[in-house]
C-alpha cells in the first residue's frame, strides 16, 4: 500500500522553443482549445523549476481530455536542445487517440512536420487492429498517434479486469 494519494492528473508540461508555433500546432493541427499566454517570474518560478532567473511564457493546451502546458522560457539564455531518444533513460512521449489516422498523419503533413515512419497496424494478439505511429511536435516531443478498433482500449490489456 503506498504512502501518498494522489488524486488526479492535472497535465502534461513541455518546454518549447517558439510558443507562437507550438499554439498553432496545437490549436491549428491538432484541435486543441489554447489559453492566452501569460508570462511568469519571480523567486516563486525560480524555487518551483530549479532555474535561477528563469522568464517564462506559458500557455495551456486542452483537447481529448488531457491538458498540455507550453512552457517557453524567455530567460535563462543558455538552453539546450534535448536529443534523448526513445530507448534513452528520460525520454517520454505522449499518446493521443485519434480517429482516422491517416488524415491526422496528412494534416500532420501539411503543416510541415512528418510522422517517424509509415503507420503500423497490429495483426495479431489482443491488440489485433490498432494502428500507431510517432510523430513529433515541433520541438521534436514525440506524439504517440493511436486509432483503437472498435472495443478496445489499449490501456486495457494491461490491467486485469476488475
Amino acid at each position: 500500500m503506498s504512502a501518498v494519494t494522489v488524486l488526479s492528473t492535472g497535465h502534461t508540461g513541455v518546454t518549447v522553443s517558439d510558443l507562437e508555433r507550438s499554439i498553432r500546432f496545437y490549436r491549428d493541427v491538432l484541435g486543441f482549445e489554447v489559453s492566452p499566454p501569460v508570462q511568469v517570474s519571480g523567486p516563486f518560478f525560480e524555487r518551483v523549476t530549479g532555474v535561477p532567473g528563469c522568464v517564462i511564457d506559458v500557455a495551456f493546451a486542452r483537447g481529448a481530455g488531457h491538458v498540455v502546458e507550453l512552457l517557453c522560457y524567455r530567460q535563462p539564455a543558455d538552453r539546450k536542445t534535448s536529443t534523448l531518444r526513445a530507448c534513452d533513460p528520460g525520454f517520454w512521449h505522449l499518446c493521443l487517440k485519434v480517429r482516422d489516422l491517416d488524415q491526422v498523419v496528412r494534416a500532420i503533413g501539411a503543416a510541415g512536420f512528418e510522422a517517424l515512419s509509415e503507420i503500423q497496424i497490429a495483426t495479431e494478439g489482443p491488440a489485433r487492429g490498432l494502428s500507431v505511429v510517432y510523430a513529433r511536435d515541433p520541438d521534436g516531443v514525440v506524439l504517440e498517434l493511436i486509432e483503437e478498433p472498435a472495443g478496445l482500449s489499449l490501456e486495457s490489456l494491461y490491467f486485469p479486469k476488475d
